[in-house]
């Protein structure tokens, strides 16, 4: 199961590094993506709820990603998602193995960025997107838990129920109520404030 989740999780870093050599980060691309993914760690610093092995309920710190995603496009996205996952190091980091690290701390995050697939001007595709999006993100999370952390479930409990009821129960109801969140944003207006272009 470790080798073949290696195989899967290398293919998919492979797969973003392909991707996002086609995108062109301007100067203001940068600085809009550093801007966003503070805004995520800075909403991720506020916790509600914590949980002893990673983890827990935050601010909506999906929030900023997802509303980058949707106005700069996936590239930006995904690149967002990893910045926003490094960034989490810095309050503390549970690290058991590297895959384990890429899965937890930088494939959960940049699948953020898919929002960014779904149309703008339609509050169930923003919904959707953002929902899928985020519950990939909740599945790279159980994938993590039930092959590196089966010593933390309790005694006679399959691993995989326990990876998943602990990270829906955390990331997947946090996942929720952003994207309810995230479909009431006025993203045109933001938008226009910000003056974005994907040609600058």
């Amino acid at each position: 199961m470790l080798l073949l989740t290696t195989i899967i999780t290398s293919l998919l870093m492979i797969g973003y590094l392909w991707v996002v050599r086609e995108e062109k980060f301007t100067t203001k691309k940068i600085v809009i993506i550093g801007m966003f993914s503070a805004m995520s760690f800075v909403l991720y610093l506020i916790q509600f709820i914590k949980y002893p092995q990673g983890g827990g309920i935050s601010l909506f710190s999906m929030l900023p990603t997802l509303v980058l995603a949707v106005l700069y496009g996936y590239r930006l996205g995904l690149t967002a998602g990893l910045i926003f996952g490094l960034l989490k190091c810095l309050n503390g980091a549970v690290i058991v193995h590297p895959v384990q690290f890429v899965l937890d701390y930088l494939l959960a995050n940049m699948a953020l960025g898919l929002a960014g697939i779904g149309k703008k001007n339609n509050r169930v595709s923003l919904f959707l997107s953002a929902f899928l999006a985020m519950m990939l993100g909740v599945f790279f999370l159980i994938v993590s838990g039930g092959v590196f952390f089966a010593e933390y479930a309790p005694a006679g409990m399959n691993i995989w129920w326990y990876s998943l009821l602990y990270n829906m129960s955390s990331a997947g109801i946090e996942s929720l109520l952003t994207a309810i969140i995230f479909t009431f944003i006025p993203l045109k207006r933001l938008e226009k404030i910000l003056n974005l272009s994907k040609n600058s």
